[in-house]
């Protein structure tokens, strides 16, 4: 398991900053941990994880209904 910063999950999903706030704030994203003060940060893991959903999703095969 591993944090990733802001900058990371953005490479990673093809998503700029303002559509991953956004769609944490519809509760289709996954939002991040605290790690120190005021710094944030994403596991992998429900990143990965999130994006397996996406494929799932686009391949039509049943994806869980999972609140981030």
């Amino acid at each position: 398991m591993r944090f990733l910063r802001l900058n990371e999950v953005q490479e990673r999903v093809g998503l700029g900053r303002t559509s991953i706030y956004k769609m944490m704030g519809e509760g289709k994203f996954p939002k991040p941990v605290n790690t120190l003060g005021r710094n944030v940060a994403w596991l992998d893991s429900e990143i990965d994880e999130w994006m397996m959903d996406r494929i799932d999703e686009k391949r039509g095969l049943s994806v869980p209904k999972i609140k981030y």
